[in-house]
């Protein structure tokens, strides 16, 4: 990045950053800035301003035709699974991950939920650990894949950066991974692994 990540907020707020950008000041907000969010609020509130200076009355029968379609588009159980879902409809499914909120999973970690397979139990999701952050030892009980997206992961006494990738099968067990800096990863796992003590 060759631009001072204080002079993102505006891209950000758009929607219009890369990827790369877009995780870097992601995790600049989640670090905790007040001048940039204060800024991300204002840019915020202004465009909503701006829309609405412009509204106008729809044509007749247009909100019942659009809140027929919502009620016939497929669901996710769970309002953690709503925020952010731009469409879903005959199987595809198109998220915005960067207006969907950070959850915590355990000290120093926490998650944005993507998606969620109720029947197999089985997520998809964003996950952010702070610097010095560990995660406990875990089994396995399906197919587990982690994708890096910035930071350090470690894991099995390997160092893992951007673009790694780690598979684990059903009944395999990781010990405690950590990161030294933090990092962000996708992340495709069972609700049902067992952590160990």
């Amino acid at each position: 990045m060759s631009q001072n990540i204080h002079d993102l907020v505006s891209s950000y707020g758009l929607g219009v950053l890369d990827r790369d950008d877009w995780v870097q000041f992601e995790e600049h907000l989640g670090a905790g800035c007040p001048p940039c969010q204060a800024e991300l609020d204002l840019d915020r509130e202004s465009i909503a301003r701006l829309a609405s200076a412009f509204e106008i009355d729809p044509p007749p029968g247009l909100r019942e035709r659009v809140l027929g379609r919502a009620r016939q588009a497929a669901r996710f159980s769970g309002a953690d699974f709503q925020k952010g879902i731009l469409f879903q409809e005959a199987g595809l499914l198109i998220s915005r991950s960067g207006e969907m909120d950070w959850k915590q999973l355990a000290p120093g970690v926490s998650y944005k939920p993507l998606f969620r397979d109720e029947k197999r139990k089985y997520h998809t999701s964003l996950v952010r650990m702070g610097a010095g952050a560990t995660y406990p030892s875990h089994r396995h009980s399906d197919v587990e894949e982690l994708f890096m997206i910035s930071g350090d992961f470690h894991l099995a006494g390997l160092s893992m950066g951007p673009g790694d990738y780690c598979r684990a099968e059903p009944g395999t067990m990781h010990g405690v991974t950590r990161t030294e800096s933090g990092c962000v990863f996708l992340l495709c796992a069972s609700e049902l692994n067992q952590v160990m003590a």
